[in-house]
């Protein structure tokens, strides 16, 4: 059986062997980094979760007329499967009734690094690259905050589809959205390609 493997992985193209290298590497460097480093910090966190909450109330204001939303750091105790844990939050008030909050894992770092990780992985001109890294970041922060607005909307007209539009609908939209940006990106690769081989 091992061989059968064996076999198979050696009809794979070098080409495509590189980018998988590639890809798993800066996978483990990435959360290595992540975990031991910028985790326990929130170095890059706080300040992430801190301006799509801004921005969040910021865009509820122009959507409703308003300058009732604002947006407030709160470390809130929530459940998970281990229990009770304090988790640091962006939360979304209207006046002074608190509507929804913004955690770390939905503040887009996760979709920079995985949009970016991509690109870096192709084998293209590295002028394509930090142009297309450069452009789809912020792209992907504009989308971020939309989809946050658009969920806190959702909660306060039709609460029961805040669950699906939450987890599935707009996840669905921003990753969909995302390949469309690579799918852009790889284009043009031929010629690199031809040069490379």
């Amino acid at each position: 059986m091992f061989h059968t493997y064996l076999g198979k992985w050696k009809q794979i193209p070098k080409s495509v062997k590189f980018f998988l290298f590639k890809a798993l590497a800066l996978l483990f460097i990435w959360k290595t980094i992540y975990l031991v480093f910028l985790l326990p910090t929130r170095v890059l966190d706080a300040p992430s979760t801190y301006s799509v909450g801004v921005a969040t109330a910021f865009s509820l204001n122009l959507l409703y007329n308003t300058n009732s939303y604002s947006s407030k750091k709160e470390i809130a105790l929530v459940n998970s499967e281990f229990g009770p844990v304090h988790v640091n939050q962006q939360a979304i008030y209207l006046n002074d009734k608190k509507i929804v909050a913004i955690e770390d894992a939905c503040n887009g770092l996760e979709l920079f690094v995985l949009y970016a990780g991509f690109i870096i992985c192709l084998p293209a001109f590295w002028g394509r690259k930090v142009a297309f890294i450069s452009i789809g970041l912020v792209l992907i922060y504009l989308i971020n905050i939309f989809r946050c607005t658009l969920i806190t909307w959702v909660l306060l007209n039709y609460a029961n589809l805040f669950g699906f539009v939450h987890h599935y609908l707009f996840t669905f939209i921003v990753y969909v959205f995302i390949i469309g940006l690579w799918l852009l990106f790889t284009r043009k690769l031929t010629p690199y390609y031809a040069t490379e081989q």
